[in-house]
């Protein structure tokens, strides 16, 4: 995250990705997607804690990506948070970057065994 939502290239690069009539129709219903759903993963690192109890700020990311997403025909979307990296001790480090692990492996082989 980058002052509590994305950078402005990131922002840039969605605009260029939004295309009426390539990537989502706009309809008198609302827009929707052209695009095929298929699972979307999206790692977000942060130095502060943005979910859960310790949340110090708020979370205005996973909203606006999932709304973006959804607009152009992405519903599977799973989030990967990377949190409170500015406070970590090599330690803490190296149990964050297990629990990572072990959230991202299942995630992984599950989209593994859906391809086969």
């Amino acid at each position: 995250m980058n002052n509590l939502t994305i950078p402005s290239v990131l922002k840039a690069w969605i605009d260029q990705l939004i295309r009426v009539g390539r990537t989502m129709l706009s309809t008198p219903a609302g827009k929707v997607g052209m695009l095929r759903d298929r699972p979307v993963f999206v790692g977000i690192a942060s130095g502060g804690v943005f979910t859960g109890e310790r949340a110090s700020q708020p979370d205005f990311l996973t909203p606006y990506l999932s709304a973006v997403l959804t607009c152009i025909g992405f519903t599977s979307v799973h989030y990967v948070p990377l949190q409170a990296t500015a406070f970590l001790d090599q330690e803490q480090a190296a149990r964050l970057r297990a629990s990572l692990i072990a959230t991202i492996e299942p995630l992984m082989a599950n989209l593994v065994c859906s391809a086969v």
